[in-house]
């Protein structure tokens, strides 16, 4: 896979500098393809009845790339390769304040078997690319369509993401991790 560069001229906010004081989080996500490039692997998030593509945060000193395959492993159970940067896309955040940063790739399945259940994941299903869930939300519907649209280039987007779904969704994301973290305890120390 070539090297992921910067080009600060497409920049959604003008800077690089710029960007780089409002981006308060770093994420990842895989579109994985199946090979015929007809169905795309789906998740069902914790306790939610949203479908997403798998990805989440960016450890400290993790690349991108890196992130994408660990969370798709960690969260679907599949060891997945990269093919292509899809975009970079930043949107308000919903863990707090800020902007997002994520960096989608394209991929597909080199391995692993699929996790249905889990901490994270309550289920996977593989979806044709046209006829997506109604709960998948507009940003991963974008990337989907990237992926599947062989530019040349990655894309920059910014997304907005409405205020009157942000700060809901914040109260709910926040209550899950909270409840996840509880689960996650018990488990620990049975």
């Amino acid at each position: 896979m070539a090297k992921i560069s910067f080009n600060p001229s497409s920049n959604p906010y003008g800077t690089l500098r710029s960007l780089q004081s409002r981006i308060t989080r770093r994420g990842a996500m895989a579109v994985v393809l199946s090979p015929d490039r007809q169905k795309v692997l789906l998740l069902r998030r914790e306790f939610l009845v949203l479908w997403d593509l798998p990805g989440g945060g960016v450890e400290k000193n993790e690349k991108a790339e890196r992130a994408a395959v660990r969370e798709t492993h960690e969260e679907t159970g599949y060891e997945i390769e990269l093919d292509c940067l899809v975009g970079r896309y930043t949107h308000q955040s919903v863990y707090g304040r800020g902007d997002q940063l994520t960096l989608a790739f394209r991929g597909h399945i080199v391995g692993g078997k699929p996790k249905h259940f889990g901490l994270e994941t309550m289920g996977l299903r593989w979806f044709p690319v046209e006829r997506l869930p109604h709960s998948l939300e507009g940003l991963h519907r974008q990337i989907i369509a990237d992926a599947l649209a062989n530019a040349p280039e990655p894309f920059q987007r910014h997304l907005p993401f409405p205020r009157w779904k942000l700060y809901p969704a914040r109260v709910v994301f926040f209550v899950f991790r909270w409840i996840n973290n509880v689960i996650r305890l018990v488990l620990r120390h049975g």
